[in-house]
């Protein structure tokens, strides 16, 4: 028996994530959008992956350039997380602070913590492209809350959440 996609999406929304931005640069652009498609896999070596639609042209860009950024957010940018998420390509970037860290992908400024990354590998999911990053380099900037995804597109601040 197989179940719709839709059903999954329905399903996957009762899981709270963290919310990133993944960004990559190819041909001298920048390309970015919004994923919770992310989680680390390994520390040694540090290896981290990120699921991305292969529909897309931030996969095309982070296909061929073979490296990306994953930029953590915190809850005081969720505009920005729906920019990535909604806005053409072209308009993601305007306005940000970046800076670039070893592979040149583009790092936010007033994200939690980076991790650049290089891909070592890359497997078929689907509708979706697996890439494993290795991390190259890393840093947190600052202490503030993560902006979390949760219920049919809501974003929430991790101090919304009720301590057990």
């Amino acid at each position: 028996m197989s179940i719709s996609g839709e059903l999954l999406k329905v399903i996957m929304r009762n899981y709270p994530t963290g919310v990133t931005i993944v960004t990559t640069v190819y041909n001298n652009e920048y390309y970015g959008l919004t994923v919770n498609s992310f989680t680390s896999l390994s520390l040694d070596p540090p290896l981290v992956l990120i699921a991305i639609d292969k529909r897309l042209a931030s996969h095309e860009a982070i296909d061929k350039s073979n490296v990306y950024a994953v930029n953590i957010l915190p809850d005081d940018m969720r505009d920005l997380a729906v920019r990535f998420a909604t806005a053409p390509r072209e308009e993601r970037f305007k306005g940000l602070r970046i800076r670039t860290a070893r592979t040149g992908s583009p790092i936010i400024e007033g994200a939690i913590a980076y991790l650049d990354c290089k891909v070592v590998a890359k497997y078929p999911g689907g509708d979706h492209t697996i890439f494993i990053g290795e991390v190259v380099d890393a840093q947190v900037m600052s202490n503030k809350s993560p902006l979390i995804y949760y219920n049919r597109g809501g974003y929430y601040s991790i101090r919304q959440a009720t301590p057990l």
